[in-house]
């Protein structure tokens, strides 16, 4: 009886850490997948960012802009990078804040963007441009894909009401 027990711990102490060593290499390949992105944005390869997406993805910008399917969402950035596109010219940095598995070839991940250059309707520089993107993510032939990619612009609550006059 010892003897079983001690093997049931045993297997289930391997499977726990096995999962954890692929869940290590998962995430180091979404790391990487994200990397690209970034690489893509900063060389305004229109292209390439699109690429990063699946056939049927799609994606809603933080100005609330649709592009859906790979090839939209190519046309999509070439309009915001290039000529004289909001994106063209921009610096993109941002962080991976967590990586959360529902099942094993599908994450949803949380980014920290910063775009930094934008121009404003008056050609006049904005400041950096900080947003939220939440990636759902695929593995589709060995690679991490974007299904679908939502970026938002966080906006400060609403003032409390005034107090009530006494």
């Amino acid at each position: 009886m010892k003897k079983l027990l001690l093997c049931a711990v045993l297997i289930g102490l391997t499977t726990v850490l096995a999962a954890r060593a692929d869940q290590k290499d998962e995430d180091a390949a979404i790391h990487k997948r994200y990397d690209e992105w970034t690489a893509a944005w900063n060389k305004h390869d229109p292209h390439l960012l699109a690429a990063l997406f699946t056939e049927n993805g799609d994606l809603i910008n933080p100005f609330g802009k649709h592009a859906e399917g790979r090839q939209a969402i190519e046309k999509f950035f070439e309009t915001e990078h290039t000529g004289t596109g909001p994106m063209a010219g921009t610096a993109y940095v941002g962080n991976i804040e967590s990586i959360r598995y529902i099942a094993r070839t599908i994450a949803i991940v949380d980014v920290a963007g910063e775009v930094d250059g934008m121009k404003g309707p008056d050609g006049a520089a904005m400041p950096p441009f900080k947003h939220h993107v939440t990636w759902v993510a695929e593995k589709k032939d060995g690679k991490w894909m974007a299904q679908a990619a939502r970026a938002f612009a966080p906006v400060p609550p609403p003032a409390p009401a005034p107090a009530p006059a006494k």
